[in-house]
C-alpha cells in the first residue's frame, strides 16, 4: 500500500500516486495507491478540520480527519505501507518509523535514505502508528524534481516488498530517535544556525530571533528543524542511536528504554 495527501498541500507524493496509477507497471503483487484526504487535496489545504496525521487511529465518530483516520488505518492494518510526506526541514529525503515494529526498522534500512528517525515516545498519534508502516518525507517544494524524488521511493518500496521486479537502490543510513521539540519564541524574524542530522555541541548558538541568539543548553542532533516550518517549535532535539541495523537493534530495540518526552 502507499499512502499520499494524509496532508493535502504535500503535492509531491500526491502526484507521484496519481503518475503510478496511470502508468503500466508491471506489478507483482496487488498495490493500493491511496490518496489519504481529497477534500483537503481539492481545497489545497494542509487539512480541514483536524491534522490528520495527528489524529491517528482516528475515531469513527468524530471530525472529518478522525473518521478518515479510523478507515485508513484499518485498512493499512495487515499490510505493509509506505506513506509520503513533505517537510521544510532540510534536507531530505528521510524515513520516519515507530520502533513499536522492529520490522519497520528493517524495512526503512533497505531504502534509499540516509537518515532514518524513529519517534517513539513522541508524536504518538501519526500514521506510522498503525499497521506496518513506514513514512518517508521529502520537500515540501513544488515542483518536478519533488514528484521524480517522490517516485523514486516509491519505486524502492515497491521493489523491497516484492511488488516490482528489481532489485532497490543501496542503502547505508544511519539512526536517530527524535526526542524533545525545540521551542520557538515569539518574533518577527528567525534564522538557523545548525544543519538536520549534524551534531550540536552543548553551548553552540543554534538559532536567532529577532537578532537573540538562542544556545543550546546540551548537545543534541537536530531532527526535522526549520526556520519557516510550525509556528511554535522549530523542531526537535535527537540522539544518535546507531550507524548500523545490526547496531540498532543490540543497543535500542531490544533495550529498556524511556522516552524523553512523552507528547
Amino acid at each position: 500500500m502507499v499512502v499520499a495527501g494524509v496532508h493535502g498541500d504535500e503535492l509531491s507524493g500526491i502526484r507521484a500516486v496519481r503518475r503510478l496509477r496511470e502508468i503500466d507497471l508491471d506489478l507483482q503483487r496487488g498495490v493500493a495507491f491511496v490518496l489519504a484526504n481529497p477534500a483537503a487535496i481539492e481545497a489545497g489545504e494542509r487539512y480541514l478540520d483536524s491534522d490528520l496525521n495527528r489524529v491517528f487511529p482516528g475515531d469513527p465518530d468524530g471530525d472529518r480527519e478522525e473518521r478518515i483516520a479510523a478507515r485508513l488505518c484499518e485498512f493499512v492494518e495487515g499490510r505493509t505501507s509506505l506513506s509520503l510526506h513533505g517537510t521544510e526541514a532540510d534536507p531530505t529525503p528521510f524515513a520516519l518509523i515507530h520502533s513499536a515494529q522492529e520490522r519497520e526498522f528493517e524495512l526503512a534500512s533497505e531504502l534509499p535514505v540516509p537518515h532514518i528517525v524513529d519517534h517513539w515516545g513522541v508524536n504518538e498519534r501519526t500514521i506510522t502508528t498503525c499497521g506496518f508502516t513506514v513514512e518517508i518525507e521529502l520537500t515540501s517544494t513544488d515542483s518536478e524534481e519533488a514528484t521524480e524524488a517522490a517516485q523514486h521511493q516509491t519505486r524502492a518500496f515497491l521493489q523491497r516488498v516484492d511488488a516490482l521486479p528489481g532489485e532497490p537502490p543501496d542503502a547505508d543510513p544511519d539512526y536517530f530517535h527524535m526526542d524533545k521539540p525545540i521551542p520557538k519564541p515569539d518574533g518577527d524574524s528567525y534564522e538557523l544556525h545548525v544543519e538536520n542530522f549534524e551534531h550540536v555541541p552543548e553551548g553552540t548558538v543554534y538559532a536567532t530571533v529577532d537578532g537573540d541568539d538562542l544556545t543550546a543548553d546540551e548537545s543534541f542532533w537536530p531532527i526535522i528543524m526549520s526556520a519557516e516550518g510550525s509556528e511554535d517549535i522549530f523542531g526537535y532535539q535527537g540522539r544518535k542511536i546507531g550507524e548500523s541495523i545490526e547496531e540498532v537493534k543490540e543497543t535500542w530495540i531490544n533495550s529498556d528504554r524511556e522516552p524523553r518526552n512523552a507528547e
